[in-house]
């Protein structure tokens, strides 16, 4: 162990043990794991995200914080909003050689992702859990469809102002580019 304590090869065995979770969850393949296998550099950098990243755990709540009915909204569509924890992670929306898609097609595209706008103000309650690098996204919650008073179809999102993360609708006439990423419920391992 090269003079280091018994205690500190727990410390960094637990540390391991969080890295190969990880791993296994956001689906590492076998490069990755050589990798860290091979690397000093790899393996040091797996162990610094692991220590400073914090988990990506939100609380889900069934009423709605912004109930969007008081506008004169109708809800045409959410998902089934069980209270509880659940884990967002980001999913493409576009497709190779497209640079936007309209609304109507992001949602075909996202019909089993099921995140609606109960995950997106449960995200909002705890920004500081937020990672710092989804900042440059605008994070869409397919999972809840209103129609607002003009008629048309509108979807949640999140998009960072520059100094907090704010909830607004989009219209699904709309059509989302290569900053827009849906959010989708991080599958368990």
């Amino acid at each position: 162990m090269n003079g280091a304590s018994s205690s500190d090869f727990g410390k960094d065995h637990g540390l391991i043990h969080e890295a190969v979770v990880t791993g296994r969850e956001v689906g590492a393949g076998k490069e990755f794991w050589a990798a860290l296998a091979h690397s000093k550099e790899v393996f040091r950098e797996t162990l610094a995200f692991v220590m400073n990243f914090p988990p990506l755990v939100f609380q889900l709540t069934a009423t709605f914080d912004h109930d969007k009915r008081q506008d004169d909204w109708k809800l045409k569509a959410d998902t089934t909003a069980k209270e509880g924890e659940f884990r967002p992670e980001l999913a493409e929306i576009l497709r190779e050689g497209e640079s936007h898609v309209p609304g109507e097609t992001m949602l075909e595209r996202a019909e089993d992702f099921g995140l609606g706008q109960h995950h997106a103000e449960a995200m909002l309650r705890h920004q500081p859990a937020i990672p710092k690098e989804w900042r440059k996204y605008t994070l869409v919650f397919t999972g809840t469809v209103w129609r607002d008073p003009g008629g048309h179809r509108d979807v949640p999102f999140l998009c960072w102002s520059g100094k907090e993360w704010r909830l607004n609708f989009s219209q699904l006439r709309s059509s989302f580019a290569s900053h827009c990423r849906l959010v989708r419920a991080r599958k368990s391992v």
